[in-house]
C-alpha cells in the first residue's frame, strides 16, 4: 500500500506546480491580447475609410443614373451615416464603429450630391480613430473626394 502511495505522488503534479504553470499562461495570454487589440482597431479603421469611400461613390452613382439629388449624411450623435434620396427616403445605412469619431469640417454632416453627379458644396470631414486623424475632402465639379491621413 505505501508504494502505491510512492507511484502516484511520483507521477502528479503538485498544487503548487499547477498554479505556477496556470499564472504563467494566464500572463502570456494577457500579453497576446493587448498586441490584438490595437491591430484589431487598425484594420477596422481601413475597413471603414474603405467603405465610406464605396458609398460616397455609390452616392454620386444613384444621383447620376437617377437625375435627382442624394444625400450622404452623417449622424456622429446616433454613430451612424446614411444615403438618402428624395423626400428623405433612406437608401443605405451604416454604423460608425465606436472607436471613430467625426468632426464636420468646412462642410457640415452632409454631402447633397446633385441630379448631375456634381456635388453642391465642397469642403472637409476630419475622422479620428485613436491617435491617427483622417481628412475627407470633397471637390467641387465631378464630386471627386479622397481621403487623407493627417
Amino acid at each position: 500500500m505505501k508504494r502505491f502511495y510512492l507511484l502516484i505522488n511520483s507521477f502528479g503534479y503538485t498544487l503548487i506546480e499547477m498554479m505556477i504553470v496556470l499564472s504563467l499562461l494566464s500572463i502570456l495570454l494577457t500579453l497576446v491580447f493587448l498586441h490584438v487589440t490595437p491591430t484589431q482597431n487598425a484594420s477596422l479603421t481601413k475597413h471603414f475609410l474603405e467603405e465610406i469611400q464605396s458609398d460616397l461613390r455609390y452616392t454620386q452613382e444613384l444621383a447620376y443614373v437617377n437625375g435627382s439629388s442624394y444625400r450622404f449624411s452623417i449622424s456622429p450623435s446616433k454613430g451612424i451615416y446614411s444615403i438618402q434620396g428624395t423626400a428623405s427616403t433612406v437608401v443605405r445605412t451604416n454604423e460608425i464603429p465606436d472607436h471613430i469619431t467625426i468632426d464636420e469640417g468646412t462642410m457640415g454632416y452632409q454631402i447633397v450630391y446633385g441630379g448631375n453627379g456634381n456635388v453642391q458644396k465642397a469642403g472637409t470631414l476630419y475622422m479620428k480613430a485613436g491617435k491617427e486623424e483622417y481628412k475627407l475632402v470633397v471637390q467641387v465639379g465631378a464630386g471627386r473626394f479622397y481621403i487623407k491621413k493627417l
